[in-house]
């Protein structure tokens, strides 16, 4: 008989075990180091399906909380999704998703991030959201900025590090433990094999920025390295990009999300690639998130249930009804079929996945 439970404190090692055997090859550190929240007896949140108390498929929940302007969201992501290979394609993992999609549904989250988008994800309504540029940096891209020092991460920068990083407005919520933690473990870095380096811009004994990027666990020339956060003046984190390319670094890929206009402003002269986010999401609950939402939207738009499938946006002294459906469009991805106006604060901006806090 197949048992589908959260998993138990000392069943965890069971975890770390199937999710190395599914996704890390030779060299690569535990997926249980690299992503302490997925793996984490404390938050007491990642499912599996158990046989003979032998787990068998193991699908990683975590919860957190996003910043977007004056809106606090709460959310989940999943990640190291596996299944014993002698187990496939009995619908294990698509019934430990549906277990999930309660567990998220009690907690008040609503929405549910995914960092694939295999088909049985988007077969479950998750799909794609975000927009983003794409640059890839290479040494003599970018000149230097004099003003700043650049230097390495000390361990008496934490104070200011935490307070650049809270001055964005578009974030996960990280104490300055959680950063630690999470730059120490270089989740999304350790899939290509790399640790984090991180470089602060410094002026007058104060830090205008940060950046975090990888380096790989064997020192070797020309390799193709990752930016992974950053945060602070945007003039200055040009100058650590700048700074982070020297580190024998044949190139540098940058994903910058449409609502960093500034920081896009600054590496105006690099080619470009327009893509949407990578990994996929799926609104668990469109009435809860637009509760959630509310401060985004003062002041800009009001939304009010028109019946149980339509909704009401109000703006600029008119009003247009749309369905659900089209609404959760415009949250995620933006539309060019209504007015322009709404271009200004649709697609909703989402943090973008891939930083410290990757599932």
């Amino acid at each position: 008989m197949i048992e589908y439970r959260l998993l138990q404190k000392g069943e965890f090692q069971q975890a770390f075990d199937l999710a190395d055997k599914v996704f890390r090859k030779e060299g690569h550190v535990s997926m249980g180091k690299a992503f302490p929240q997925v793996f984490s007896s404390a938050l007491n949140q990642s499912y599996g399906a158990f046989i003979d108390e032998k787990l068998v498929s193991f699908i990683g929940l975590v919860p957190s909380v996003l910043h977007i302007e004056g809106a606090e969201l709460q959310a989940f992501s999943i990640g190291a999704v596996c299944t014993e290979p002698d187990y496939r394609k009995r619908g294990l993992a698509n019934t430990l998703l549906q277990i999930i999609f309660e567990h998220v549904n009690k907690s008040g989250a609503s929405v549910l991030f995914i960092s694939g988008d295999l088909p049985i994800y988007m077969k479950q309504g998750c799909t794609y959201y975000g927009k983003m540029n794409q640059y890839k940096i290479h040494p003599n891209d970018l000149q230097i900025d004099e003003d700043y020092t650049v230097r390495e991460l000390q361990p008496y920068d934490w104070f200011q590090l935490r307070k650049l990083s809270q001055n964005r407005s578009i974030r996960y919520e990280q104490s300055i433990y959680e950063i630690a933690l999470l730059n120490e473990a270089a989740g999304f870095a350790s899939i290509f094999k790399m640790n984090h380096k991180v470089l602060v811009a410094e002026e007058n004994q104060e830090l205008k920025a940060f950046l975090v990027f990888g380096m790989p666990y064997q020192e070797k020339e020309n390799i193709d390295s990752r930016v992974i956060e950053w945060g602070g003046d945007p003039l200055a984190i040009r100058g650590l990009l700048a700074e982070a390319i020297k580190y024998g670094l044949n190139s540098l890929l940058v994903n910058i999300p449409a609502f960093e206009t500034a920081l896009i402003q600054q590496l105006d002269s690099l080619e470009k690639v327009q893509e949407p986010y990578p990994g996929t999401v799926k609104i668990m609950n469109l009435d809860l998130l637009l509760k959630q939402l509310r401060s985004y939207f003062e002041g800009k738009l009001e939304i009010l249930d028109e019946d149980e499938d339509h909704k009401k946006l109000i703006f600029k002294q008119t009003s247009i009804v749309i369905n659900n459906q089209e609404l959760e469009e415009l949250i995620l991805k933006g539309n060019k079929r209504f007015d322009p106006y709404l271009d200004s604060f649709f697609p909703v901006p989402f943090p973008f996945p891939q930083g410290l806090n990757y599932v």
